[in-house]
């Protein structure tokens, strides 16, 4: 399997309203993480109605851009419902904890970059 790819983008730690009404710049998708926490992908800089938010490059993450057909055999190491299209989803797989995002055309899957060796290895 191919390596990862970093993924780019800022981590937003806000209050929960203030997250709701960011207005991302075009391009830019948002993974909400939890209510008060996201990764805003493929942005550079967001402004955050939140005068204590913490906006800050992620550098954490890294990712790879799935065909639905090599989504399927990850599918059987996972054991929770599969999120929405272009919902977020969290927890393990293949006992490692990871997150995806199902589009029409491709799957997002992300982990943190000291796990990807791990989840690779389980996976592929």
């Amino acid at each position: 399997m191919r390596a990862p790819e970093p993924l780019h983008g800022l981590r937003v730690v806000a209050r929960p309203a203030a997250i709701d009404a960011a207005v991302l710049p075009a391009g830019a998708g948002m993974l909400r993480i939890a209510p008060d926490d996201a990764i805003v992908t493929d942005a550079a800089t967001l402004t955050i109605d939140d005068a204590f938010a913490i906006v800050e490059p992620e550098y954490t993450f890294v990712h790879w851009r799935l065909t639905p057909a090599e989504f399927e055999s990850v599918t059987n190491h996972i054991e929770w419902p599969l999120p929405a299209s272009g919902q977020l989803g969290q927890g393990l797989i293949a006992a490692v904890p990871a997150k995806i995002v199902i589009n029409t055309d491709s799957v997002l899957l992300i982990v943190s970059a000291g796990l990807a060796h791990e989840l690779a290895e389980r996976l592929w």
